[in-house]
């Protein structure tokens, strides 16, 4: 069962502060950045990736699989460093 969302809504973000979060998420990668975006998500949005695809433009594919790397504490690696590059043999 999911906790409850908390009434009380929050206050909005300034343009300011939302352009210096988007230029935050921009200098980081992978799971750095995932983890940021969960933690924003969390703090400005309540948890909730859609909302966070409206105001941040964050992919709220992304966003979803921080909050899920998140709260399981397990961090999903991609293989894209094993098969890109040049092939070892022809």
């Amino acid at each position: 069962m999911l906790p409850a969302a908390d009434p009380t809504p929050l206050p909005p973000l300034s343009a300011s502060q939302v352009e210096d979060l988007k230029l935050a998420s921009a200098k980081m990668l992978g799971a750095e950045r995932r983890s940021f975006l969960a933690a924003m998500v969390d703090k400005h949005c309540g948890g909730i990736a859609r909302q966070a695809e409206r105001v941040f433009g964050w992919g709220r594919g992304t966003v979803q699989l921080g909050l899920h790397e998140r709260r399981t504490g397990v961090v999903c690696v991609g293989a894209q460093a094993a098969y890109c590059g040049n092939w070892l043999w022809k």
